[in-house]
């Protein structure tokens, strides 16, 4: 759980003040706000469960509508975990046991303690659409097929939620070159447990191939997901 958390930091958005980017306008005073394309980042991240609290750091990738990818780091800087997610599947790669995870998100087991993982199209999902209130809340069909329910204000999408206990929380927006990203994301999964999100430097809406998103697995032991466990 701990080595997917350190890289799931994917979603958390944006510290412009740390990196001294120029905020002369506040995303909330934007007429026009850029939607995000590319977005690659170092990230940190936060997890509290029933019965541990832990915290890491890694690397992200993602390119829209469904490509993702996101490395945890040791404090050495070498590889922990490899995961990469194209559209409905997932791969996760650990190559200090040689050993990578093939299947479709859904599929992921829930004593894996990486369910969270299949929220993450749904948490990166967060411009409002074309004719939404400034402040207020709406409902909406996700990425993920099922109904959300979305809460507004000032133009920005505060918070999000599922029937089936999914919630996430965006916070300290802040405006990068008209694109309006929240430093800040709290999760919460079904299952009850934490997360707690921040980017470091990120980059947003610059070129990333295709080939940015490929993992090698020659030389690996492939296995389903039927038989991933806990980390």
């Amino acid at each position: 759980m701990l080595r997917f958390f350190m890289i799931i930091t994917v979603a958390a958005l944006l510290s412009a003040c740390a990196t001294g980017r120029e905020l002369s306008k506040s995303c909330s005073a934007l007429t026009s706000k850029a939607a995000v394309k590319t977005l690659s980042s170092t990230v940190t991240v936060s997890l509290r469960t029933a019965d541990r609290h832990i915290s890491g750091r890694g690397v992200m990738l993602y390119r829209r509508p469904d490509h993702l990818r996101l490395i945890i780091l040791s404090p050495f800087g070498t590889t922990v975990m490899d995961t990469l997610v194209a559209g409905e599947n997932i791969t996760i790669v650990y190559p200090a046991t040689g050993v990578a995870y093939q299947g479709r998100i859904k599929d992921l087991p829930a004593k894996a303690g990486q369910r969270g993982f299949a929220m993450l199209r749904w948490v990166l999902d967060s411009e409002p659409q074309s004719g939404s209130p400034a402040d207020g809340v709406i409902g909406r069909t996700s990425v993920n097929g099922s109904l959300e329910r979305i809460t507004l204000r000032d133009g920005l999408v505060v918070e999000k939620s599922l029937k089936s206990g999914e919630l996430v929380s965006y916070r300290k927006y802040e405006n990068l070159s008209n694109i309006c990203l929240p430093m800040e994301l709290q999760m919460e999964t079904a299952d009850g447990d934490r997360v707690k999100l921040n980017l470091e430097d990120p980059e947003a809406n610059t070129e990333l191939e295709l080939t940015a998103f490929t993992i090698r697995l020659q030389g690996l032991r492939l296995f389903p997901l039927s038989e991933l466990k806990a980390q």
